[in-house]
């Protein structure tokens, strides 16, 4: 419960930054405006910033999870285990917020579009 509250903010601004990226694209398609040198400055620094602050949580989260992750191989299970149950948490992740991420860029460039 604590990493969820300590994951979840940044990983709700990551989300929202890239629905609004996504929806960005969308409204500024080919045949759209160009994005200038400035604008896409401003993203890649605003998306780094929102990628860099969910990696910082997440090392926090591993680091918070250290004395439990210790315990686990003191008692013998193996490390491959702990690395399938992050990957497993990480797939999941993605397969719930990848798809709504994109929905939600979807309807919100939907109204602008017309």
């Amino acid at each position: 419960m604590t990493e969820a509250t300590r994951v979840g903010r940044p990983l709700g601004v990551v989300c929202a930054v890239l629905s609004a990226a996504y929806a960005m694209a969308l409204l500024h398609g080919p045949d759209g405006l160009s994005l200038g040198p400035l604008t896409t400055l401003g993203v890649l620094l605003v998306t780094g910033c929102t990628v860099a602050t969910l990696l910082t949580a997440a090392v926090e989260a591993r680091q918070a999870r250290a004395d439990t992750t210790a315990a686990l191989l003191r008692l013998g299970a193996p490390a491959t285990m702990l690395r399938g149950a992050a990957a497993l948490r990480a797939g999941a992740l993605l397969a719930l917020f990848g798809p709504l991420t994109l929905t939600v860029a979807e309807l919100a460039a939907l109204p602008l579009a017309r």
